[in-house]
């Protein structure tokens, strides 16, 4: 059905080129021809082909329209403007996140200090999980590593 129905519109506009008379029968299965022949031994009607309407030339631009369109340089200069802002802003969002963990490290560090000095007596979690008491040697490492954190974080 569909090859028929564009070979129909095919020699529809074929002929409307030459100008031609366009038959219309229908064969002994119902089906619905057309050409520009008319068909042998079969009762056919001519059909009238009227044009469309015309179609008005295409509008242009009013000129003030055609100033507000910005040329490819101006958008790709906006758009490195956009993206040189995002990229400023994403390093702002990282300076910061990177002030709020150094301030909390420099927090922690000063914690672990004040712990390792403030009693005689200072425990941890061996590897097992059990609590044992720090040799003289581990704790002063540990207060060196603390005191390191702060003058590392704590500036």
């Amino acid at each position: 059905m569909s090859k028929s129905f564009a070979l129909t519109i095919l020699l529809l506009f074929t002929s409307l080129a030459w100008a031609e008379k366009i038959y219309k029968w229908v064969d002994e299965n119902g089906q619905i021809h057309y050409s520009a022949q008319k068909p042998p031994n079969q009762a056919a009607e001519t059909v009238k082909i009227r044009k469309g309407p015309k179609l008005p030339p295409p509008a242009e631009p009013a000129p003030e329209a055609a100033d507000q369109v910005p040329s490819v340089e101006e958008q790709l200069a906006a758009q490195d403007a956009q993206d040189a802002a995002d990229e400023a802003a994403a390093r702002e969002q990282l300076a910061e996140a990177d002030r709020i963990n150094r301030r909390k490290q420099c927090d922690l560090a000063r914690q672990n200090l004040a712990a390792l000095n403030a009693t005689v007596r200072v425990t941890r979690k061996n590897a097992e999980g059990e609590i044992v008491r720090m040799t003289d040697d581990e704790r002063v490492n540990a207060m060196k590593t603390a005191q390191q954190a702060i003058r590392r974080y704590c500036q």
